[in-house]
């Protein structure tokens, strides 16, 4: 049984400047990219998610079935008036709604990785939940991809002060692999296809393919730097 309370902060507040369009009004199979990422979040063991996007989002991208009765008091979208000046500024108004909220912890969620699962985030709250059965507080539970920590990450409430110094588009994983004494695990995954995050329009077709990326591809590799 789920005794903390862990709300989600789903980053959507980006400019999607390399797509050259709002990547995540961008069709996937029967949903937009955003759509796809959102239903994931909101359907999972998260106590609530809030949607962080920029002032001027039409949110045009947020499919009617998240509107209907049974999903919409599942997330709050909180509009950033400083997102342009990068992701840190997005975390903390994510983090501010979830003191507000009197969470225990969050989960950080990048809308344009519509192959995450909501097995994947409800692990990272299970993993948190079992060591303070043990009276071991945790304050990160991160997911792991090649030896690389890589979003979703779930953050203790005694990481939010620190978190909210962050500047700029420097996310918490740079906090966490420069702070050796932060007492946090790592799930390891072996499925790419769950990190696929879409930033260009290559990124699109793969997506669009199935999601499944090479380090190699395009040149590009897969984001470590996402949250």
């Amino acid at each position: 049984m789920k005794f903390v309370k862990i709300t989600g902060i789903f980053l959507a507040a980006g400019k999607s400047e390399r797509m050259g369009e709002n990547k995540l009004s961008l069709p996937l199979k029967d949903k937009a990219i955003g759509s796809v990422s959102l239903y994931t979040a909101v359907t999972s063991e998260l106590d609530h998610v809030f949607v962080i996007t920029r002032e001027d989002d039409p949110l045009d991208w947020i499919d009617y079935g998240l509107r209907t009765e049974k999903l919409r008091n599942r997330w709050t979208v909180v509009p950033c008036r400083e997102a342009g000046k990068g992701q840190s500024f997005s975390l903390k108004a994510g983090l501010c709604k979830a003191e507000e909220e009197k969470a225990d912890g969050v989960v950080v969620l990048l809308a344009d990785q519509p192959f995450i699962t909501t097995d994947m985030i409800n692990e990272l709250i299970f993993q948190y939940e079992q060591h303070l059965n043990t009276d071991e507080q945790l304050d990160f539970v991160a997911s792991m991809f090649q030896g690389v920590l890589r979003p979703p990450v779930l953050l203790s409430k005694r990481l939010f002060q620190s978190l909210k110094t962050l500047k700029g588009d420097v996310g918490a994983q740079q906090m966490i692999r420069q702070n050796s004494n932060l007492n946090g695990i790592s799930i390891t995954y072996k499925d790419r296809k769950a990190f696929f995050d879409i930033d260009t329009k290559e990124d699109y077709q793969l997506a669009r393919e199935g999601g499944v990326k090479n380090e190699s591809i395009g040149g590009k590799s897969l984001d470590p730097n996402g949250y």
